[in-house]
């Protein structure tokens, strides 16, 4: 199984209904952008933090996957930096930085770790599944909701696939020298090729012998509880809360 759905089903905020996720996210990447002090990017993405470690998300994945929006972030810092030479002068280490400069790159670092922060909280603790249920629910195309399931689905077992052919081909050596890897390569995206064609042959025969008539059957919408609605008012209360402090 692949680590981000077995990532998915084991949180605790997995029962939450995914239409009210989408627009608790949707409200904080509004705050995060429209917020004029870094404070509430800053406080955005240490609150997205605190909730995926209070979901049990592995920490090793939530920060391997914020990784490069970190290092895009400390570009922004520095580029701005250099860029921006209004405001008062302040040394640091012999070099002269100008005030601007820095609460610009500091506010354009924190917008980036705040949203960034957010979708991570968000691609961790919801299942596609879910996510697909929220977009019928605004009114998403059934067609484009059906070829998400299904290529969601046939990623993972392609990428088995693969390593499948390459470890195999490892064990003949087809990778020993650099003549021998390009072959390799190239024997391994045909066989690919192949073997994708003939699994979505048999994929759809099964499916119409299951009875698909072009429509993946779906269950009926069910109405958002209780529960839901208050995690709803609890998540607005803290988006505005953070966006009145900052």
């Amino acid at each position: 199984m692949h680590p981000l759905i077995d990532i998915s089903q084991h949180s605790a905020l997995t029962a939450l209904d995914g239409r009210i996720k989408v627009i608790l996210v949707a409200g904080a990447l509004t705050v995060n952008l429209a917020a004029a002090s870094w404070r509430v990017s800053c406080g955005l993405a240490l609150l997205a933090w605190l909730l995926t470690l209070f979901a049990g998300v592995r920490q090793k994945q939530f920060w391997r996957r914020l990784a490069i929006p970190l290092l895009l972030a400390s570009v922004a810092f520095i580029t701005q930096l250099f860029w921006i030479k209004s405001g008062d002068r302040v040394v640091f280490s012999g070099m002269a930085i100008h005030a601007d400069a820095l609460w610009s790159g500091l506010a354009l670092a924190s917008r980036i770790l705040g949203g960034m922060a957010v979708i991570l909280f968000f691609v961790l603790t919801t299942p596609l599944p879910e996510l697909m249920r929220a977009a019928r629910s605004f009114r998403c195309p059934s067609v484009l909701v059906e070829l998400t399931l299904i290529m969601y689905r046939y990623i993972f077992l392609l990428l088995e696939e693969g390593e499948r052919i390459r470890t195999a081909q490892r064990a003949r050596a087809g990778y020993s020298t650099f003549r021998s890897g390009l072959r390799s390569s190239s024997m391994l995206g045909g066989m690919l090729l192949l073997r994708t064609y003939d699994r979505a042959e048999r994929s759809f025969e099964a499916m119409l012998c299951r009875g698909y008539r072009g429509a993946l059957l779906a269950p009926p919408e069910s109405g958002i509880s209780r529960g839901n609605w208050r995690a709803l008012g609890v998540g607005v209360a803290m988006l505005g809360g953070l966006y009145l402090i900052g």
